[in-house]
């Protein structure tokens, strides 16, 4: 065999047995629901200091978020008694056990909906039963109901001011964590005029269980393959002087 393609063909060889032994596991995705028990708490009316409730997860598998999902179910403390606009709702997550923390990663699920710059009163409907998504159809704060309690899957309001169109704080914002933590939902009522209260709330954490995406093993073939033909092509420059 003419020595310079010996040394090519070792060279295949050697590229594959590498391919083998380098390419990484594919990572598992992974998908978690958390449910806390039910609270049914009423929220003070008119009053700007958050109620929280701390779902604390240490046993997750997930090492790199990906989604995060959360189901909603804040409503009048008597049907017709809530007032949607007053609401602000927030989702944080810090280390267990620690205080959250201006650093602390945090989605703004609700911003006293439907104020606008032209609409300061904003909704009047009875609350909501709701899944909150960054892939929902449509923005929470603009959903307008007559009446009711809302149903459906939306986009989290992810506004840090009610009246702006910027949304910086959607559910990505846990993108790249892990699934472990003090996640802590915050209902406060920022107005007089309506008095709601939290019935219950569940949490989806979905993603993998490696600290950080791996490379498809396409990649890591294309990439040795280019390795190949480019020996390949030096040997033949070799022969040829």
């Amino acid at each position: 065999m003419n020595l310079s393609l010996s040394r090519t063909a070792a060279l295949i060889t050697a590229s594959l047995a590498m391919l083998q032994l380098a390419a990484p596991a594919q990572a598992a995705l992974i998908t978690e629901t958390y449910t806390p028990s039910t609270v049914t708490t009423a929220i003070p009316d008119d009053n700007a200091v958050f109620t929280s409730f701390l779902e604390s997860i240490t046993g997750s598998s997930i090492q790199y978020l990906t989604r995060v999902t959360i189901s909603l179910d804040l409503r009048g403390t008597s049907s017709g008694l809530g007032f949607a606009s007053d609401m602000a709702v927030t989702l944080l997550q810090s280390p267990v056990g620690s205080a959250p923390s201006g650093s602390d990663p945090s989605a703004i699920l609700l911003n006293r909906v439907g104020i606008t710059g032209s609409n300061p009163v904003g909704m009047t409907y009875d609350g909501w039963n709701i899944t909150l998504s960054d892939s929902g159809a449509s923005d929470i704060h603009l959903e307008a109901v007559l009446g009711g309690v809302t149903t459906g899957t939306y986009q989290p309001d992810g506004r840090a001011n009610p009246t702006d169109t910027l949304r910086p704080a959607m559910l990505s914002v846990f993108n790249g964590g892990t699934g472990n933590g003090d996640w802590r939902l915050n209902v406060a009522d920022l107005a007089a005029g309506g008095t709601m209260k939290l019935v219950n709330w569940s949490l989806t954490l979905e993603g993998n269980d490696i600290a950080a995406p791996i490379p498809e093993a396409g990649t890591w073939a294309a990439g040795l393959g280019l390795t190949v033909l480019a020996a390949g092509g030096f040997w033949r420059a070799r022969r040829r002087k």
